[in-house]
């Protein structure tokens, strides 16, 4: 069984890729559905530091393509990048976090919407 160590490792190792590589090969959901992560395991990481430094490198790069005057500090630091480049990574760690969400929303306990639970139309009196 996975721990909740290896999806810090397997994050850094896709940001890492994704930034110097140019490989974007990381399906999160799938790989936490795979591993078969605990609700628990996913929430603390969604709530992490790590978590909050994608958001915020996501934020950064969205003021680097938006440009303007806000933007002369994270201009120097995403130039390199290139702007094609930056929109495909912000598009990569978006993903992620919103597979961290999804897989933690999915494995909540209760009913999952729409099973056994649907309300049967009513029959139609033809007398």
């Amino acid at each position: 069984m996975a721990s909740s160590e290896d999806i810090y490792t397997i994050v850094n190792i896709a940001i890492d890729s994704a930034f110097y590589q140019e490989k974007y090969n990381l399906n999160f959901y799938q790989y936490l559905n795979g591993e078969k992560f605990k609700r628990d395991d996913v929430k603390l990481f969604i709530q992490s530091g790590l978590s909050t430094a994608i958001q915020d490198q996501i934020q950064e790069i969205n003021l680097y393509l938006d440009g303007g005057n806000e933007a002369a500090l994270v201009r120097e630091a995403y130039s390199w990048l290139g702007k094609p480049r930056a929109r495909k990574i912000r598009d990569y760690l978006s993903q992620i976090i919103e597979d961290a969400e999804k897989y933690e929303q999915s494995k909540r306990r209760g009913r999952k919407p729409g099973s056994k639970n649907k309300k049967k139309p009513a029959a139609t009196a033809n007398k």
